[in-house]
């Protein structure tokens, strides 16, 4: 153990120390205001970050199981965020301002440097709180559970079929999506608005939910093969949505889920060990290609004959397109900063409110519908259709888009101090689900629906992974589930109930006659 951890911190020293001094040589090279030095400035900086990433990689490779989950969301975020740069850094060096849309290496540098401290943040707020989450982390060490109420089977069994209930009109919803993109295509689906009767799509909605609950209650692996069919269908089905992230968003929501089930095993019966490590990199690998092709079908153009290797970096630089909003924001920071970007960094919320049956009665407020028009742009605080519109109006209106970005939100609203906050909640939130499977059944259920939409912020609203776990709907529907557990179980009870009342006495009398004899 002594000699682990020598290595961590040789490691710690190595790799974060060597992430320091690329930073003082970017430093220094921005002060000189040498054109060179400033084209030079921004490669340096990205091999820093690269050195910041295997460092935490390193930090924890003696822990793997706790730190999965954060480093899946370094793993996202790299991807999601830089993934373009990294990608056009090897193969576009001679005209990198122009393919990352940067008006100069200045605002290059400035968006990449946003980028890594929204990272440092994220990964220091992880690692500074974890004594507070020590005591849980330890019980998953010796693989302890909460004990489990007699409710939670009942609950196991109503989610169940609750699941299979809500999957038809899911899958017809799913079906209409998947129409309207094969018959107009993937943009139509974005300037299109469909009509789906209400009942059908609110009982849509409980689908997920359904499925998040039935994780929670821990249910054995036989009890898991109906509802893991039923959602593997959804999952590949939503690939015709032409949707990529649905997909890739359930699957590292189940791998992990399955990684933290198995950390509560003896350590001698864990079924999930290091020869796994490359057989599920393999299988990412190969779906990250696969997923690849399906956006080459997406816009009409596959090629099969294309190396394993470029497809798998064009994977890299589709996916990264998300730094376009971050640059597109330091490009156009006036502008962004005279919009009032405070509501950009708050629009979930105001969704929350009026998109919400029971605010619209009372307060009457009209809802959002979301569609891609010049009225709707100019009157929205939905940062995705405000950026794309105000720097591309033809490529908006037309169906394209930047898309958002928590980093590009939170700078936005207020600068360095406001993306240091949001991305240090992220890192305690994080923290939080490294002991996730030792609590209650609802805590587990929240705690599964809320990684699901975090690891995909990078692409995704600042704060919306609050809006859809905890909605109006979600909170409704797991009470009425309680409250009926509740009810059959004690149903149940009383028609099964033992009557224990002692027995009554039974009285013997005894006459005992004498005879003479005669």
């Amino acid at each position: 153990m002594q000699k682990m951890r020598r290595l961590n911190v040789a490691l710690d020293m190595l790799f974060f120390g060597a992430c320091v001094c690329l930073l003082l040589v970017t430093g220094v090279m921005k002060w000189t205001g040498d054109s060179g030095f400033q084209t030079s400035s921004v490669y340096v900086l990205v091999v820093a970050i690269l050195c910041f990433d295997v460092g935490v990689l390193a930090n924890s490779a003696f822990h793997m199981r706790r730190d999965l989950h954060m480093l899946l969301f370094v793993l996202v975020y790299n991807v999601l965020l830089l993934g373009r740069v990294y990608f056009n850094c090897i193969y576009y060096r001679h005209r990198l301002l122009d393919v990352l849309e940067a008006e100069g290496w200045q605002q290059l540098y400035l968006a990449i440097l946003i980028i890594f401290v929204g990272l440092v943040a994220f990964v220091l707020a992880y690692f500074l709180i974890g004594p507070i989450f020590r005591r849980r982390e330890r019980q998953v060490e010796r693989g302890e559970r909460s004990p489990q109420k007699p409710v939670v089977p009942v609950l196991r069994q109503l989610s169940r079929v609750a699941l299979y209930v809500t999957s038809i009109p899911f899958f017809y919803v799913l079906a209409i999506q998947a129409y309207t993109v094969v018959a107009g295509g993937y943009a139509a689906s974005f300037t299109h608005t469909v009509e789906i009767p209400s009942l059908i799509s609110r009982l849509s909605t409980l689908f997920v939910p359904s499925f998040v609950l039935f994780l929670g209650t821990l249910p054995s692996l036989r009890q898991m093969i109906g509802p893991l069919v039923v959602y593997g269908v959804y999952m590949g089905a939503s690939l015709l949505t032409g949707r990529r992230s649905m997909l890739v968003t359930e699957a590292i929501m189940l791998f992990l889920y399955f990684v933290m089930r198995d950390a509560l095993r003896p350590k001698e019966r864990r079924r999930l060990t290091w020869k796994w490590a490359i057989p599920v990199a393999v299988v990412g690998l190969v779906g990250a290609y696969l997923l690849q092709q399906i956006a080459y079908m997406r816009s009409g153009y596959v090629n099969w004959n294309r190396s394993f290797f470029s497809v798998l970096m064009s994977f890299v630089d589709s996916q990264g397109a998300s730094f376009r909003v971050v640059v597109q924001t330091v490009n156009h920071l006036p502008m962004v900063q005279s919009a009032e970007p405070l509501y950009f960094l708050l629009y979930p919320f105001e969704m929350y409110f009026r998109n919400n049956a029971v605010f619209n009665t009372l307060f009457g407020l009209p809802a959002i519908v979301e569609v891609q028009t010049p009225e709707f742009a100019q009157t929205t605080h939905n940062y995705a259709h405000w950026l794309t519109y105000a720097v591309d109006p033809q490529r908006y209106v037309g169906g394209g888009g930047f898309g958002t970005s928590f980093v590009a939100e939170s700078f936005a609203a207020g600068g360095f101090v406001a993306l240091i906050l949001v991305a240090v909640l992220f890192g305690i939130v994080f923290r939080w689900f490294s002991s996730l499977l030792t609590r209650n059944w609802l805590t587990i259920a929240i705690g599964l629906f809320l990684f699901r939409d975090l690891i995909y912020t990078p692409r995704n609203f600042a704060f919306s992974w609050l809006t859809d776990t905890f909605s109006i709907t979600n909170i409704f529907y797991v009470a009425v589930l309680y409250v009926l557990a509740l009810l059959l179980m004690r149903l149940g009870a009383h028609v099964h109930r033992l009557d224990r009342r002692p027995p009554p006495r039974i009285r013997v009398r005894f006459r005992l006659r004498l005879h003479n004899g005669g």
